[in-house]
Parts: structure tokens; sequence; C-alpha cells
């Protein structure tokens, strides 16, 4: 499925029935404004609509939980006890914030993203070889960031799916992480 064009994924959304808005980000937005840099990617919101988890990484299958170090019992655990105990979803609003300064953007992360957007244009009006150009310097300045280099792969030719998993492992080799899950 191409993440450029928002008709591709109506059939999923219609299958799914979903009775919830789905969003469907063509430009990659939410992922800069979240500071969010892998899928996959949750975020708590209550029905007042505020956040109240910041964005973490849920992995529900045995191969993807150990590869996160994540356990989805103690997940689906926390999300219980939210809904039917109300039980907040962090521990205090100084451990939300806390954790968010530590996701803050460093200044290579803001300029990788500068660099993707701009990259975007330049795709986007026909300039590819200008734009692969802005893709690479991103990847330099934020080498652990996915969003960026799997976000850019269709638009430089690569299938997100069959050729991410040399990229993985060269992120991995750098010593950086792929998922940056809470821990709590």
């Amino acid at each position: 499925m191409e993440d450029k064009n928002i008709e591709d994924a109506r059939p999923w959304i219609e299958k799914s029935g979903a009775k919830f808005p789905c969003t469907i980000d063509t430009n990659h937005i939410i992922s800069d404004l979240y500071n969010m840099f892998n899928v996959p990617t949750v975020v708590w919101i209550d029905e007042n609509g505020k956040i109240v988890r910041p964005n973490d990484v849920v992995v529900m299958n045995e191969g993807g939980a150990k590869l996160v170090k994540v356990d989805p019992e103690t997940y689906i655990e926390k999300i219980r006890r939210w809904v039917i105990n109300n039980d907040p979803p962090m521990n205090s609003n100084d451990d939300f914030i806390k954790y968010k300064q530590q996701r803050e953007h460093t200044d290579n992360e803001q300029v990788a993203r500068a660099e993707f957007l701009i990259g975007q244009w330049l795709y986007n009006n026909g300039e590819l070889e200008l734009a692969t150009q802005h893709f690479e310097t991103a990847t330099e300045l934020s080498p652990a960031d996915v969003m960026i280099q799997r976000g850019t792969m269709s638009m430089r030719g690569m299938d997100p799916m069959k050729d991410y998993g040399p990229i993985a492992g060269n992120i991995i080799k750098k010593g950086l992480r792929l998922y940056r899950p809470i821990r709590d």
C-alpha cells in the first residue's frame, strides 16, 4: 500500500468497520508533532481528547514483543486498570512531563525533520534527485528515525516492507535503538 494516496487506505478502513475517525497522514505531520519515530506506536487519548499517555511502543505478537522487549499482558493490564479503575496511565503529571522531555527532538533531529519535509516537497514537485539528497541528509542527521527512513522508501523506489531489513540492521549495528518503549 502506498502511503501517499488516501484512496489506497479506504478499503482497509471500510473493511475494518471503524466507528472512530481514521487519520491518513500522507505528509507524516503527526509523527513529527509527537516525536514518533517507528511503528507500531500507540498514544492514549481520553474521552475528552486529552493525551494521557504519550507515544509508546506496543506489540501484541510474541516475536515482536521480544524484539521490542515489552510484555503484551502487562500492557493490557495497564489498559484495564485505566478503563475499569480509572488508574492514571502515567503515575503523575510529573512523570508525563519528564517522559516528554526525554523524547524532545535534539537539534539534529529537528534539522533532519526539516530536511525530510524539503525532500518531500521536492519529490511532490518532480525533483526526485534533489529530494533524495535531502532524504539522505535527514537520515545522516537522525539515523535511528525510522519514520524518516521508511517514510521515504517508496519515494526512492524501495519497498518499505521488503527493503526495511537492511535499514533496521544498520540502525542496530550503530548501537541505536529501533524502539523507545516507556519503562514504567
